[in-house]
């Protein structure tokens, strides 16, 4: 009896033990390379929801129909979600550990994505419109929307750059493929 108890107490700390190794858990810290990887998915998910509302054809009939005093109800859910899923994409990238090489990588990660998120909070604000709201409306926020994309763009760009850095510096080979060509 003696030997099963002191296995079982084993098991169980080898077990504990192993959780403890699993990311987005206490104990856990990213390897460099993984991090990166980590990171870099963020930013890829982060830029296909971006492109979708500043590129896109979403873009192209929301910014229409802003122009043409149009109803804008009929972007506000698509528009809520992708506003949640940046929030959950920061609020996942504040879970992720790291080493302290990583540490001005991880900055311009959660700067990025901060940035992308309050872009979105202004859409959202834009699609809460009422009916019939006035151009001053529209244009009051449009006023905000603007300087936050512009501050969004410069904010991934400094992150695609540190991330470069990182991958130098690190000796990790970024793979990298054209978007335009799945």
């Amino acid at each position: 009896m003696k030997y099963a108890t002191r296995f079982l107490l084993l098991l169980s700390i080898g077990l504990l033990t192993a959780c403890d190794a699993l990311p987005h858990t206490r104990g856990y810290i990213y390897p460099n390379d993984r991090y990166l990887e980590e990171n870099v998915a963020t930013w890829n998910s982060t830029v296909d929801t971006v492109n979708t509302w500043n590129d896109g054809p979403w873009a192209e009939e929301f910014y229409e129909a802003i122009d043409n005093g149009d109803d804008l109800s009929k972007f506000r859910f698509r528009l809520q979600n992708a506003h949640k899923d940046a929030i959950e994409r920061r609020t996942a990238a504040e879970r992720m550990t790291h080493r302290s090489e990583a540490a001005d990588l991880h900055q311009h990660l959660l700067t990025s994505l901060h940035s992308v998120e309050d872009m979105f909070s202004i859409m959202v604000t834009l699609a809460e419109l009422p009916e019939g709201y006035t151009t001053e409306q529209s244009t009051s926020i449009l006023a905000r929307l603007e300087p936050a994309i512009e501050r969004m763009d410069t904010d991934l760009q400094k992150l695609s750059d540190a991330q470069d850095a990182f991958a130098k510096s690190e000796k990790i080979q970024l793979t990298t493929s054209d978007p335009t060509r799945r």
